[in-house]
C-alpha cells in the first residue's frame, strides 16, 4: 500500500510542482514552457518507476498483460491528479475560504479514487505472482521507491525524549 501512497504522492507533488503558480497574463508563456518541462520531467521519473518496479517484480511474459494494466493505471492516475491539481489552480485567485476546503478536498478524494483504481488493477496481478514475486512485492510496497528495507514496514525511532531531562528542548 505504501508503494501505492509513494506513486501517487510522487505523481501528486510532480502536479502540484507544475508551475501553475504564474496566473498573471505577461506571464503565461514563461508558465507554460515552465509546466510542460516539468510535466515532461514528471512523466519521465513515472516511467522510470513503472520500468523499476516491472524489474524488481521480475514480471514473465505471461503475466504482461496484467502488468501493463497496472502501468496503464499508474499512467492514467497520474494524468488524473494533473488535471485536477491544474483545475483546482485555475480557478484559486477568485476562491472563498469554502472554495479552497472544498477544493482541496476534491483533490483528496481524486487521490483517494487513484489508490483505489491502482489497486483493483493490482489485485489480479499479485495474485499471479510467485511467492519470490510476491515477496518483492510487498517489499517495494512496504518500504516505498528509494526506501531501505527497515524490518517489518516500520521507521525505525529512536527513543522518545524525555520532557523531565536536561536535554528536553521541546516548547
Amino acid at each position: 500500500m505504501k508503494l501505492v501512497l509513494a506513486t501517487l504522492a510522487t505523481a501528486t507533488s510532480l502536479a502540484f510542482a507544475s508551475g501553475a503558480f504564474a496566473q498573471t497574463a505577461a506571464s503565461a508563456p514563461a508558465a507554460s514552457s515552465a509546466m510542460s518541462a516539468k510535466a515532461a520531467k514528471a512523466d519521465k521519473r513515472l516511467e522510470e518507476r513503472i520500468t523499476q518496479l516491472h524489474t524488481e517484480l521480475q514480471i514473465t511474459p505471461q503475466q504482461e498483460p496484467l502488468w501493463s494494466k497496472v502501468a496503464d493505471t499508474m499512467r492514467s492516475n497520474a494524468q488524473s491528479m494533473h488535471d485536477a491539481y491544474d483545475q483546482r489552480m485555475s480557478k484559486t485567485d477568485s476562491f472563498t475560504a469554502v472554495d479552497d476546503l472544498k477544493s482541496y478536498g476534491d483533490l483528496a478524494q481524486a487521490h483517494a479514487d487513484s489508490v483505489k483504481n491502482l489497486e483493483t488493477a493490482f489485485e489480479p496481478l499479485y495474485a499471479a505472482l510467485s511467492d519470490t514475486q510476491k515477496k518483492a512485492a510487498d517489499d517495494a510496497f512496504r518500504n516505498g521507491p528509494g526506501k531501505p528495507h527497515l524490518g517489518k514496514g516500520k521507521a525505525k525511532r529512536s527513543a522518545p525524549i524525555d520532557p523531565a531531562s536536561d536535554t528536553y528542548k521541546g516548547k
